[in-house]
């Protein structure tokens, strides 16, 4: 009864169970083998590193504006490699233009797309005997997308400097890689990683009428680890954030667009 009076002390739902009760010799046993089995699973299953959960790509948005939107964040990283930028582009700016005059946030983004100056299958086209070709009309629209986004963060950034919401410093590069990659990095914390899951082939959105083939991603699954959720956690964000950095100095800026110097 000694023991059992220090473990109702320490561990408080024997404590409560045993409030106002007797038991009888086995049933006692049982009861405290019961919650301290009870007890030792809820702990194992707080320490025990997290595997990493699954989101859509459709809702990485509200990852990033949960983080930009912290009053408590001052300053704020994003580091992605996707397709053109569109997907990381408009929950920043959504959250950043959401925020109040004066709050003075510091916001930075480093994007790395594809090459879209030089040729590759996927983006592309078919030949006549259905195989993955490049299409340089398609690239260039391609390009044009990412000089879009470009424009448009650009466009941002003066707006929420004169209203004094954030200092948004927004870096797009290149690099040849497979555009297949997909993956966001804030704040060196959180991890979000997967890839463009999809290849459909339809109707080219420039001309000349031809069908093209291209990559889709939205509702991508993207897995999402942290690095506080234990080893596994931290051990994902660090390999992927070395692997961002390794790239990010590999790769080269934007081209300017035709006419530009």
């Amino acid at each position: 009864m000694f023991v059992l009076g220090l473990v109702a002390q320490f561990v408080r739902p024997v404590g409560d169970a045993l409030e106002g009760k007797a038991f009888v010799g086995g049933s006692i046993v049982s009861l405290v083998g019961y919650v301290l089995y009870n007890e030792v699973r809820e702990l194992n299953r707080r320490t025990r590193p997290e595997a990493g959960s699954e989101i859509r790509t459709a809702d990485l948005g509200e990852h990033i504006e949960r983080v930009v939107g912290n009053r408590r964040a001052r300053r704020v990283r994003i580091d992605a490699i996707g397709y053109t930028g569109e997907t990381v582009k408009a929950p920043v700016m959504r959250s950043l233009e959401a925020l109040e005059e004066g709050a003075r946030r510091s916001v930075r983004v480093r994007i790395l797309v594809p090459d879209f100056t030089v040729p590759m299958a996927i983006p592309g086209t078919l030949d006549a005997r259905g195989r993955a070709v490049d299409d340089p009309a398609y690239r260039a629209y391609q390009l044009d997308r990412v000089r879009w986004n470009v424009r448009e963060f650009e466009g941002a950034a003066r707006s929420l400097r004169g209203s004094r919401r954030a200092d948004m410093d927004v870096e797009f590069r290149m690099l040849r890689i497979t555009p297949l990659l997909k993956l966001c990095l804030i704040n060196g914390d959180e991890l979000f990683d997967g890839i463009y899951d999809k290849v459909v082939q339809e109707s080219a959105p420039v001309p000349p009428e031809r069908q093209i083939l291209d990559l889709k991603g939205y509702q991508a699954v993207l897995t999402h680890w942290r690095a506080e959720s234990g080893a596994a956690g931290r051990e994902k964000v660090a390999q992927r954030q070395d692997l961002f950095d390794t790239l990010w100095r590999l790769s080269s800026p934007l081209p300017a667009p035709p006419g530009h110097a």
